[in-house]
Order: C-alpha cells, then structure tokens, then sequence
C-alpha cells in the first residue's frame, strides 16, 4: 500500500510518497528519494530548486510525516560528551540525548527539551524570531544510531495523510485541507 503525506508551503506543495522506496516532492518534481527496500522509518532532505540554500527535511515514521523548510546546517559530533553541535550566525547550537531525553542549547542556554519518554524522533527548536522562523533540531534513529540534523530559519509545515484519486490527493481526514494537489506517480 503508498502512503502519501502532503503539505504547503509558501504555495509549494510537499508531497512525501512512501512506498517501495521513499521520495519527496516539491511542486510534482522530486527533490530526494532513497533506494527501495525495508525500513521502519525513513528521512530524505533535498534542496529547493529555487537556487536558494533552503531544504526541505522530511522524517515518516509509522504513520507520522514530520517536515521543514529551512537552511539544513552542518551537524558534527562529540563522542567524548556525546553532543550534536553547530555553529549559525556567531551562536553555538547543541543537542544532547542524555538519559534518553534530547535537549538543545543555544550559547550554552537549554531552549527546548524532549517532554516525556522514548520516542524514535524528536524535533526541538527554539522560540520563533521576528519573522516566525526558527532554529530547529531534528533527532531521530537510523538503524541503531542516533542522528540530529539542525535547521536553521526554519518553518514547520503540516503534513496530512492522502489519498490518491486519479491525479489528486485527498486529505484522509475531513478536518485536514489544502487546495488540489496533483501528482504524476
């Protein structure tokens, strides 16, 4: 059975298709998209073709579509304290897993943490700037290890289960709704 899980943006359409393999797509035209096989989860992340430096990040896990839109930041790693951590505009950014709660810190200061239990992703952020837009930190499992991938001027976008109907995507639930998207696959 396809999954389809779609959003918008900026009057983009986001459209995460899973079936035998992963893709996303960016106004009908895939940007990213993983080889066909089994996975528990999936995270595809692909530049927008609008010469911008702006991504879009995407995690599906069971039945959940996690998305942003932002500028994708290099991650590094510390294995000696175990923490995630980049730099954006002079401001150190970090995350850690420790007893198995993510949080992130900006200059040393924690600005969100995981409220309660395991979960096999996590998005934290700090609070929104004068144009709504954030610093984000995506968690999640690939296989046994833990990535993080932080995003920067980012915006989350509301991804919906579909449907597909000839060319278009319906939303599963009635209380969910965009305009038409259509899709060639």
């Amino acid at each position: 059975m396809i999954q389809y899980y779609a959003g918008e943006w900026e009057d983009h359409k986001i459209v995460f298709v899973n079936e035998n393999s992963e893709k996303l797509l960016f106004d009908g035209k895939p940007i990213a998209e993983n080889k066909p096989g089994i996975r528990f989860s999936a995270t595809l992340a692909g530049e927008l073709p609008t010469g911008s430096d702006i991504s879009v990040f995407a995690h599906l896990d069971g039945c959940n579509c996690a998305c942003v839109v932002g500028k994708i930041l290099e991650t590094l790693y510390d294995k000696d304290t175990k923490t995630f951590y980049t730099e954006y505009n002079g401001h150190k950014i970090e995350c850690n897993n420790k007893k198995m709660k993510a949080a992130m810190f900006i200059d040393g200061k924690e600005v969100d943490k995981e409220d309660n239990g395991f979960h096999s992703y996590q998005i934290l952020g700090s609070a929104a700037d004068e144009n709504g837009k954030r610093i984000m930190a995506a968690i999640y499992g690939e296989g046994l290890k833990l990535k993080c991938t932080f995003i920067a001027e980012a915006e989350n976008v509301k991804m919906v289960m579909c449907q597909k109907q000839g060319g278009e995507l319906i939303p599963v639930s009635a209380s969910d709704s965009f305009g038409v998207i259509y899709i060639d696959n």
